[in-house]
Formats: C-alpha cells, structure tokens, sequence
C-alpha cells in the first residue's frame, strides 16, 4: 500500500516546470556535497575518538551501502525536493520501487510505454541521478496473492481483456516479463535488481499459485543473468513469516523450506524486507537475536530491501492494538539492524521513509489506517528534526566500505 501511494504522487509531479526541477537538482547536489563532508568530517571526528580507545587501532568499516526510498512526506514540490536531497546526503544509494503493476500489452509487443509512465520513469531517474540504485519489480500484485495488474496511465488499473485470466505459468507473462525487466535495467542502470518484492507472502496468501511463480522467477532470472553477467539479481522475503511464534498465521517451517529449496537456486543474494513490529511482537520488544537467526536462515549474501521502525506510539483504532515505538526504541533497532548486517557481510541496507509523513498522511491519505502503519517511521520527524537514530546511522555511512 505504501509504494501505491507513492507512485501516485510522482504521478501527480508528472509533467512540472522542467527548468523548475533542475534548479531543484543543481541546489541537491550543491547541498549533497556540502552536507556529505560535514556529516563525514564530523562523524570521522567521532570514529577517531574511538579508534583511539581501541587498542587494535582498526578501521572502522561497513560490508554494505545505505539508502533509502524516495518517499515523500507531503505531496508538493518542496517536499520533493527536501526528500532527494536529504537521501542523497544521509545515503550512498537509492532504491526505486517500480512494483504497481506491469505495462504487460507493451512489454510483450514492444511498444512504447503510457506517456504517464515514461514520464515517471524519466524523473526517478534524473533525480536519483548517479547515486548506485537498487531497482524493485514485481510481477505479483500489492496483495502478494495473483498476477500484477496493469500499469497504463496510472498505477494498479485491471488487466486489459486480453490479458485476464492469465497467470504465473503463462506464456505471454513469461515474454512479457522478461521484455518488462531488460527495458527497466536499460532505463535504470542498476547496481542491483530484485525481481520480486516480499514474495514468501505469495506461500501464505495463495499457495497454490507459488510453483508457478518459482518456474517463472527461474526463467526470468536465467535469461536476465547471461545478458546482463554482473548485474547482481535477487528476491526480497517479508521477515515475518519466518518466526511463526509471533504469527500463527504463517508455517515458518514451510516458509523456510521454500526459501532453500525454491528461492536460493535462482537469485544472486537474499534481501530482506525488515518490519517485524508487523507482528505480536508489535513495538514493545525486538529479541536480540532475531536478525542473528533471520539472516542465518540463507547460505546466500544478504541485503535488507526495506526496513523501518516506529519512534512514537500510535494506535489502530479498529484493531484497538497499540504500538508503543519511542526514538530509543528506533535507535536501538537501527543499532541492532547496521551491527548484525555488517556482522553478515550485507550487500546493502535501505531504510524505507526518511521522514516522518504525518502532512501527507492529513492532507492527502485520508488520515486512514492503512497508510499509519509506517507514518512515524521516519529518521526526522514530522517537523523535519533529526531522530537520535540518525546520528547513529550517518557514523556508519562514514566508514568505508569494504566487501
């Protein structure tokens, strides 16, 4: 639901002042630069101070680059431009969810994608500008249950009449799909590409369309890995369903048997989609082993895909379940998040929204539940102050990175 609302706001800028946009770009990167230095001149101040006590006198470093999404806190376009700007200081990648549906009729004959979508295409591109970019696909839709629906003028429209009834296991949508991913990595140049998003959701929503969906992400991924060698390919899993102790909706067992016997034959690395307050263990406690046991679960690298953490209490009102998130709270599950994927050899770490979004929430959402789960994830809150979490997030942005 998250990435559905924020396609249809970059829909909504679709088509602004271009001279507007590029000022916009030109103050980005002279921020980006100056920012970076400050943050890494300060956050190396930091990490001298303690290589001092260390008696090794090491380096500190990191295994993994860091970034965010795209996603903006109010649809205008001040916040547009404080989003790119604010992730491209606090991160050394960017990830793009293209994941609201396929062009599946273009995909397949070859055509030209909707003006809309080029257009959408064109401007994720030019902001992220030459940032590494992690690029997310989906041929399931946002119920993680059945195909993807279409992707037109607008996200999420019904399939065309030609196209429904298809399914994981049909022809066209293998075509389609592959044709779909080559002209993506063309237009993106990613440095990584997930070819499914949270896809272990397909084993729990509609078991008996998974075979199908395995056959095709091994044909997608077979054909993708010879025409493009170094391009790193892989699948996000929701962390979730793995600790069934805490959702009894899910067999961890079966989860974990498909992610081995499924899913590792077929992709470069797993990445994990990291919200496991999205679960009884709701906001109160987050077990210290928890990544340690989560990442283990694959012989494959990792990366996580997505992740958040909530810094304030809110409540679903027609589920009457708190969640009782504090900044502390947050910090500590960042701590827990950048030690333990370093620990990992982790290829990349993306924080979902870099700021609270409780003006967009108002303002265009709807105040609606759906859309609360995440609102106060932010590493700045609403106002735009900074969250304790991301001092401690910008001191690992200053290590290097060493594979």
């Amino acid at each position: 639901m998250k990435k559905l609302i924020f396609l249809t706001l970059m829909i909504m800028f679709a088509g602004c002042d271009d001279d507007s946009t590029n000022n916009s770009n030109n103050i980005n990167n002279t921020n980006n630069s100056t920012n970076s230095n400050n943050t890494n001149n300060n956050t190396n101040n930091t990490n001298n101070t303690n290589n001092t006590n260390n008696t090794n006198n090491t380096t500190l470093t990191r295994s993994f680059r860091m970034g965010f999404s795209p996603w903006m806190y109010d649809a205008t376009l001040e916040a547009r431009s404080w989003t790119y700007d604010h992730i491209k200081t606090h991160g050394d990648m960017i990830s793009e969810h293209m994941e609201e549906g396929v062009p599946w009729p273009e995909a397949a004959s070859g055509d030209d994608f909707t003006a809309e979508f080029n257009t959408e295409i064109s401007e994720r591109v030019q902001f992220a500008g030459d940032h590494p970019l992690l690029l997310q696909i989906n041929a399931m839709d946002i119920a993680r249950a059945n195909l993807a629906p279409y992707r037109g003028t607008s996200p999420n429209m019904p399939l065309p009449a030609e196209w429904q009834g298809r399914t994981f296991a049909s022809p066209e949508v293998y075509d389609a799909y592959l044709n779909y991913a080559r002209r993506m990595i063309d237009a993106f140049n990613p440095t990584h590409i997930l070819l499914g998003v949270e896809v272990n959701l397909l084993l729990t929503n509609n078991p008996s369309a998974w075979d199908d969906w395995v056959d095709l992400n091994t044909f997608i991924y077979t054909n993708l890995k010879t025409e493009y060698p170094d391009l790193l390919i892989g699948v996000s899993v929701f962390c979730v369903p793995y600790f069934d102790q805490w959702a009894p909706e899910h067999d961890s067992e079966a989860q974990i048997a498909a992610l081995e016997n499924d899913i590792e034959p077929n992709v470069d690395f797993i990445a994990f989609s990291l919200h496991p307050f999205m679960s009884a263990l709701l906001a109160d406690s987050f077990p210290e082993d928890y990544l340690n046991n989560l990442y283990s679960l694959t012989t494959k690298p990792i990366a996580v895909s997505e992740s958040s953490y909530s810094a304030q209490e809110w409540t679903l009102p027609s589920m009457s379940i708190t969640w009782h998130g504090t900044p502390q709270k947050q910090y500590d599950f960042v701590d827990q998040m950048l030690t333990e994927s370093n620990n990992f050899g982790a290829l990349f770490v993306i924080w979902f929204t870099i700021r609270d979004y409780d003006q967009l929430w108002e303002n265009v959402l709807g105040s609606g539940e759906d859309s609360l789960i995440w609102r106060d994830t932010g590493l700045y809150d609403e106002n735009g102050v900074e969250r304790i979490a991301l001092e401690l997030w910008d001191s690992w942005l200053a290590r290097p990175v060493v594979d």
